[in-house]
């Protein structure tokens, strides 16, 4: 998961997507024979669930988090969510289930968040429930162990995890908080609760004085472990921040208070800074496939959205720097195109650029070279109109049939793009045509999956699209189109955040086959 596609070539002479298809189809393969949906065995559940880890960025979120539900299922026959204490359990077995059990139930939070659901629904830490993980080294842990280890008052093995710990024992606290008011879970939204937003600031307030004064202030920054902790707790503390101060409180930035949009802005960029550290420092670069993971995409749209409303603003060259880094580290961001969000946020992109570009003009001041990522996102949307001409053009010829004399079409069209057009019409006849090809389904993946994996097949986690990345771009034309039009359609307007909440959810589905026979069809 570390490696990138010319350390692969280089180490392992092999592509990436490549190894990635054989390894993701031999564990499925593995897990298949194990039984896992039966299983008892802890070591069958620590299969499946690095395997959920290994593929979260590749399958898509709704699949990731009902094969997550799977695995907490399992846990829960298991009885994992009982502490080993009060079932009797030996220690080493204890601790195992109590960092089994809550990896599960964090890794279900994100991806529900993911998935525009509720996170932290079944969030319960009181009576007999499981226990948080104890803060020791790894080697203090072996079978047969006489006791539980006291934890550690210092830095160990396990303080990257211990933080994530403190944050989730903060928010079961904020949703014991709702209980206790009559609310639940759902109404985890810190921005609406502003006649209490004191409490709120105070519970911060203690849960960062504890990462500081527990953890962070121990923390060596040469040790990329003791770094990754440091970015990670201060980006999620920046993100509660942001979510306290929310911009949607507000009906648009005009109506923001100064003081209140300066705030934010801060958070914002700091946010960036963090993100764009995580995954462009080298001695992060073991941890960086965790960063697109927990991309913070609401800060990312709010600097955009106030840089278009204020094109020349004192950090406005900053803000760019840290935009053209992100696209640089995220190139997905310009390429993928099946994802609303991408499409969405780069429109914003290219609008608030050329705002910047139009203010520095009005002022008398030559605009810097135009970024490389913005030229890709110019070129980006100049291809997506010339295939939408293609397809209206198509259109309109099948609507006027043409005698078998007539002169070619190509031939005969004056536009200067026709080839980029014809092009189009080109991919799309041949993504018909595999389309409507009657052929029985097959069983035989990349890397040996065989149809003795029906579990896998039917339920959608078809590890083939990490070898087949092309095709599935091409597949998704019809949807691409339809989103990017429907995000074009919203040029003059403001953009609500209810609307950005819809793209982001939109983002995590891919959608099937027929969809796209279904918006060809017009249906």
């Amino acid at each position: 998961m570390t490696l990138n596609e010319n350390e692969c070539e280089q180490r392992l002479g092999e592509p990436r997507k490549t190894l990635l298809s054989r390894y993701i189809s031999a564990t499925k393969a593995a897990l298949s024979r194990a039984k896992f949906m039966g299983t008892i065995s802890l070591v069958v559940l620590q299969a499946l669930v690095l395997h959920i880890l290994s593929v979260r960025d590749i399958y898509e979120p709704r699949a990731v988090w009902s094969l997550t539900g799977v695995a907490v299922r399992i846990a829960q026959s298991m009885g994992l969510e009982r502490d080993g204490v009060s079932l009797g359990l030996p220690p080493f077995e204890t601790e195992m289930r109590r960092r089994i059990w809550w990896l599960i139930k964090t890794h279900d939070f994100r991806t529900a968040e993911l998935c525009g659901l509720v996170k932290l629904r079944d969030l319960d830490v009181g009576g007999e429930s499981t226990k948080y993980p104890t803060n020791v080294n790894d080697n203090q842990l072996y079978p047969g162990m006489p006791s539980l280890v006291t934890e550690s008052k210092k830095l160990t093995d396990f303080v990257f995890v211990a933080v994530r710990y403190e944050l989730v024992n903060f928010a079961a606290g904020r949703v014991t908080r709702f209980r206790q008011q009559g609310k639940n879970s759902s109404e985890w939204d810190l921005h609406a609760s502003g006649h209490d937003k004191v409490e709120i600031d105070e519970a911060f307030r203690e849960v960062e004085e504890v990462l500081e004064t527990k953890y962070l202030r121990y923390c060596d920054p040469s040790q990329p472990l003791h770094l990754l902790t440091m970015v990670v707790a201060r980006f999620a503390m920046n993100v509660i921040r942001f979510l306290t101060h929310h911009p949607r409180r507000w009906s648009s930035i005009e109506q923001t208070p100064l003081s209140e949009r300066q705030w934010v802005w801060e958070v914002s960029i700091k946010l960036l800074e963090q993100h764009n550290m995580l995954q462009s420092n080298p001695q992060l670069k073991p941890f960086t496939w965790h960063a697109a993971y927990f991309q913070q995409w609401h800060a990312f749209i709010h600097v955009l959205d106030t840089l278009r409303a204020n094109p020349l603003m004192a950090d406005a060259e900053k803000a760019w720097r840290l935009i053209g880094n992100k696209y640089e580290n995220t190139p997905d961001m310009v390429f993928d195109t099946k994802k609303p969000i991408h499409i969405a946020v780069g429109i914003l992109c290219l609008k608030a650029y050329s705002d910047r570009e139009a203010a520095l003009l009005n002022g008398n001041t030559c605009p810097p070279p135009t970024p490389e990522f913005i030229l890709q996102l110019r070129q980006q949307r100049e291809i997506t109109k010339a295939k939408r001409q293609a397809r209206e053009a198509k259109s309109s010829r099948s609507e006027d049939p043409v005698s078998h004399g007539q002169a070619n079409p190509r031939d005969m069209d004056p536009r200067p793009n026709a080839e980029a057009i014809h092009l189009g019409d080109s991919l799309e006849s041949t993504y018909l045509q595999q389309s409507t090809t009657s052929h029985p389904p097959s069983f035989i993946q990349i890397g040996g999956t065989t149809e003795s994996d029906p579990y896998w097949l039917i339920n959608g986690f078809d590890d083939s699209q990490v070898g087949n990345l092309d095709d599935v771009m091409n597949m998704d034309l019809d949807f691409m189109l339809a989103q990017d039009h429907s995000v074009e359609d919203n040029n003059t307007q403001t953009i609500t955040w209810e609307q950005w909440d819809a793209w982001l959810t939109d983002s995590n589905l891919i959608p099937p086959l027929s969809s796209a026979l279904d918006l060809r069809a017009g249906t």
